[in-house]
């Protein structure tokens, strides 16, 4: 209970036969991870699943081009087979203009998708980030999001090539002047990229707070405190800053964070989302409700290797019956 609203989240099997009674439409991605497809065989496993659309994102060309392009075949077929899915596969760009990602998602409203889930286990944050923030905006009268979490990630860099440090779309400064702002928070992940640099930069003076993922669990646990010592070595902590220690996967949990450290949003805060996905959607919803401002290094090199198998899929429902349950 968090306030006056209770904001449920669990596993998808356990929370599917407590969700209204409907069948659900999918907006997911095709990628080269195991975990791309633990959502639609839950929900086809369920018999929830109406139609599905996939959004195939190419990232910058590479070395390894070629071998990404395998082992998105290869889990292309995968679902070829499946029994009864019914889907479609769109090709986007990484780095492609937003409105691309807004024209796939009004095309696929107009099938008449009221029920939506978005599988964000596998999407760039570029993506996700304005697909969420437009669906909690449209009509819509329930909206889930899932995310699976994986059994194990690369030993290697996961992503490279950061694009510069710039809003993510959908999440740019709409009042002007831009206000002062009051702190920064920021999701603690595995690289930096260019974070360090800005925060002596730009937000010297200015409190920060570092939403940390735990526990993280070896060897998760060594790339979180690399990512702080990084920063360290550019930045100066203040007495101000501090490290909250947040569950990677307690989505609601991290939105009540966001909402205290705010003072409920009377405090103007920037955003940047470097950590689980699950955090990440915390700082997304919350940025859309208060329209905030969210920047990030968007990564233009994905490892083809960036993780294997899948344990948990976790599921956040954010409009149950037409109601929004993080409004208010």
């Amino acid at each position: 209970m968090i306030g006056k609203h209770f904001r449920p989240w669990g596993e998808l099997e356990w929370l599917l036969p407590k969700l209204p009674k409907v069948k659900w439409d999918l907006i997911t991605c095709l990628s080269t991870e195991d975990r791309f497809d633990a959502t639609i065989s839950i929900l086809l496993k369920n018999g929830v699943l109406n139609q599905s659309i996939l959004f195939k994102i190419a990232d910058p060309p590479s070395q390894e081009t070629s071998i990404i392009e395998d082992k998105l075949q290869i889990n292309k077929a995968k679902i070829e087979v499946l029994p009864g899915f019914s889907f479609e596969i769109e090709d986007h760009r990484l780095l492609e203009p937003y409105s691309k990602i807004i024209e796939s998602l009004n095309a696929f409203l107009s099938k008449g998708s009221k029920n939506i889930i978005v599988d964000i286990s596998t999407f760039p944050k570029r993506f996700f980030f304005p697909i969420v923030k437009v669906l909690m905006e449209k009509k819509i009268e329930n909206l889930l999001i899932v995310y699976s979490t994986p059994e194990k990630y690369c030993s290697h860099e996961l992503s490279a090539n950061p694009h510069s440090w710039e809003h993510l779309p959908l999440f740019a400064a709409t009042n002007y002047p831009e206000p002062s702002i009051d702190l920064a928070i920021v999701g603690v992940g595995f690289m930096p990229f260019g974070l360090p640099n800005l925060l002596l930069s730009k937000y010297n003076a200015t409190q920060v707070k570092f939403l940390f993922p735990f526990p993280p669990g070896p060897p998760n646990y060594q790339r979180t405190w690399d990512f702080m010592r990084k920063i360290q070595k550019s930045f100066t902590f203040k007495p101000s800053d501090n490290i909250i220690r947040i569950d990677s996967n307690n989505m609601p949990d991290a939105f009540a964070y966001i909402m205290s450290e705010t003072n409920d949003g009377s405090k103007h805060a920037v955003f940047a989302p470097y950590g689980p996905k699950p955090i990440s959607l915390a700082i997304c919803i919350y940025a859309a409700i208060k329209g905030e401002s969210v920047y990030y290094t968007q990564p233009t090199y994905y490892n083809p290797e960036y993780s294997s198998g899948y344990k948990e899929t976790f599921s956040y429902p954010i409009i149950l019956n037409g109601k929004n349950l993080y409004l208010g």
